[in-house]
């Protein structure tokens, strides 16, 4: 019918002002325009199979270029015999269908074509999501930019799994998306699984065109991979387009953050309360005077529980801290050894049942459950306690331990009588480097020629204490917290005495209880809701330090006065903001980092450090001598880079 050439012209016609006016080109492109610069290696016959049409790009020559549109729409002469024909095609397509394959050419997962271009332009207007078509890969050149690498591992994928579409911007995205789907790159992939992924990604990125997520700056494929680590690989790919639909709109905000040029907002400073809220803080008052009707009801949900983990104990302190503080206007519980998905779920499913308002986890290795219940339940507030975390249905939240390890590396260095003082870090996550270059920055303030042995818990295998021993390293920063399964081991800053016993001298105190005020705080007098409208598409995370009174120093009496005065003097010049670890010229064992006069680190940068002061002896570990637990904790928020491959599957399992 003429009257569908008429309708298609006019869309065309749109496209090429619309494209005009935007400064693009506004035919298809060709082919051999893109490879006449760089050549390639050579041509790949794969036979005949559906392609998408979302994937057809341009043409393989420039021959008839500009009798379409760049969306493949006709642009020639209504009475034209081009027109005459495409007209009959789009009859017979009604009648019949197109049933004779295009013949196309495939260049880094774009289709270009050969023969067939009206037949693709009919396809494009009937609204056909798939063509038949005879398929030749055109290999690039060999080069090693990411773009290839990324591109060599979709040839590995393909190989076991013929889906075209999936496109990643990212190197081992091919690898997480097989080990989230149970298999490898190496192994071919059962046919039902093959159609299974096919059917499924092709529901997520239409629904994910039509709420127009190319506006978010993220791929499509790059979405559908946070999609599965999000909701699991079986539950994904099972359900319905228009179950999948639903999911896609939950994630949004993940998507957004994930897209985001800033993803993090440090809230570093504790919001001031509203003057509707003083009265009520004041103390005694919120027990007695001004109670709340309806008590706001937090569930605290530990990985493990306080018997086997000082850091659990240490926010259990601060759950009972805070219904001490707050009195009858909250009321909270704790789940303890929720590490399993099945644990977790149940306990937050209690918790909703139960009514409750917000819940807390305690390690950044609860983040993925954290996420799922967030997610799950929208209506349900959560916490993750990590740093750098960027998600947007979950609030993280941390302290700048970094203030308090500066402190303890002045005080360790004006300890020392040999210039040599030991650090022993857990795992190389998200502000563990800062701790230790802030400890050997403070060591370094008080003495120039002061010296760091660095050792790592999450090292397996090696007998750090016997290495720290060998280098005269008497006056050591070890774990943070005390062992609750072995209370007898040295923590905090101490001294090994010449008898091998040990001494206490200092440690990191934490006062989660005033923490978790802030945050009920926060949510009586709607900050909470405030600040995320304010930073939509952003995640928050409060980072906050000394100065919000819920960390600090605590020194044993046993230390001599003058060196107490000390502690106290640097204590005092981070509260006043005159003094900053991270400001000023900093030196990494490889150079300058920046020079004298500069400001302070970016939070991010501080965060995310991943390089050594000039003063430390010692490395990052790598990946084959960390420990199971370690590589849990790296594969969630690590600074070092891991295998891939391992990474997704570890990733996939947990």
């Amino acid at each position: 019918m003429i009257e569908d050439y008429r309708k298609a012209r006019k869309i065309g016609a749109k496209q090429v002002q619309e494209d005009v006016s935007a400064g693009r080109y506004p035919y298809p492109v060709a082919l051999s325009d893109i490879l006449k610069d760089g050549g390639y290696q050579g041509e790949v016959p794969l036979g005949v199979m559906d392609i998408d049409m979302g994937l057809i790009a341009g043409t393989r020559t420039r021959g008839r270029q500009n009798s379409f549109s760049r969306g493949f729409m006709p642009l020639l002469e209504e009475g034209s015999e081009f027109a005459a024909k495409w007209s009959a095609l789009a009859d017979s397509q009604r009648d019949e269908g197109i049933r004779e394959p295009i013949i196309v050419y495939e260049y880094l997962q774009r289709f270009y074509v050969q023969e067939g271009n009206k037949r693709v332009s009919v396809a494009r207007f009937v609204g056909m999501p798939t063509i038949v078509a005879n398929v030749t890969r055109v290999l690039p050149m060999p080069a090693d930019t990411k773009e290839m690498r990324v591109y060599r591992e979709f040839l590995r994928f393909f190989a076991v799994c013929p889906v075209y579409g999936i496109v990643f911007s990212e190197e081992g995205s091919y690898e997480r998306l097989a080990a989230f789907a149970g298999f490898d790159l190496e192994t071919p992939w059962p046919e039902d699984a093959v159609r299974s992924l096919r059917s499924a990604y092709g529901s997520f990125a239409e629904a994910f065109g039509r709420r127009d997520g190319g506006s978010l700056g993220i791929a499509a494929g790059d979405a559908f991979l946070t999609y599965l680590k999000l909701y699991g690989y079986e539950l994904a790919v099972c359900g319905s387009p228009t179950e999948i639909s639903e999911r896609l709109s939950r994630i949004w905000g993940e998507l957004r953050v994930a897209a985001s040029r800033e993803p993090i907002a440090y809230l570093e400073t504790p919001g001031a309360p509203s003057r509707a809220k003083l009265i009520p803080d004041l103390k005694g008052l919120a027990k007695k005077v001004l109670p709340v009707t309806k008590p706001l009801r937090i569930a605290f949900v530990y990985e493990r529980g306080p018997a086997t983990s000082g850091w659990a104990a240490a926010h259990e302190r601060g759950r009972r801290d805070l219904e001490e503080l707050c009195g009858e206007t909250v009321e909270t519980r704790a789940f303890y050894d929720r590490r399993s998905d099945e644990a977790f779920d149940r306990a937050v499913e209690e918790a909703v049942a139960g009514g409750d308002d917000l819940v807390v986890t305690n390690v950044p290795t609860q983040m993925r459950q954290a996420l799922r219940a967030a997610l799950a339940h929208p209506g349900l507030k959560v916490m993750n306690c990590s740093v750098s975390l960027s998600h947007s249905a979950v609030r993280t939240f941390a302290t700048k331990t970094y203030e308090v390890k500066f402190l303890l590396g002045v005080l360790a260095a004006s300890l020392s009588d040999n210039h040599r003082v030991g650090y022993v870090a857990d795992s190389p996550v998200f502000g563990t480097v800062a701790g230790i270059n802030a400890f050997a920055i403070g060591a370094q303030t008080v003495d120039p020629h002061s010296t760091v042995y660095l050792k790592w818990y999450a090292s397996k295998d090696y007998d750090w204490r016997r290495e720290l021993a060998e280098s005269e390293v008497r006056i050591v920063c070890a774990r943070d917290v005390s062992d609750p399964a072995d209370p007898s081991q040295p923590w905090g800053l101490y001294l090994v005495e010449h008898d091998g016993t040990h001494v206490h001298l200092a440690e990191p105190v934490w006062e989660w209880g005033r923490f978790y005020q802030r945050i009920v705080q926060s949510i009586r007098d709607d900050s909470w809701r405030r600040e995320g409208d304010e930073l939509r598409g952003r995640a928050l995370n409060y980072w906050w330090g000394l100065t919000s009174g819920v960390m600090d120093v605590r020194v044993d009496a046993a230390v001599p006065a003058r060196q107490r005065a000390l502690v106290e003097l640097f204590r005092q010049g981070l509260l006043g903001g005159q003094l900053h670890p991270f400001s000023g010229e900093l030196k990494s064992q490889r150079g300058l980092v920046q020079p004298e006069g500069s400001g302070r680190l970016a939070s991010d940068a501080i965060a995310r450090m991943a390089w050594l002061n000039e003063n430390v002896v010692g490395r990052l570990p790598v990946e084959r001598e960390l420990s199971e637990r370690a590589l849990d904790e790296v594969t969630v928020s690590g600074v070092i880079p891991l295998d891939p491959t391992a990474a997704a599957r570890r990733e996939a399992k947990r």
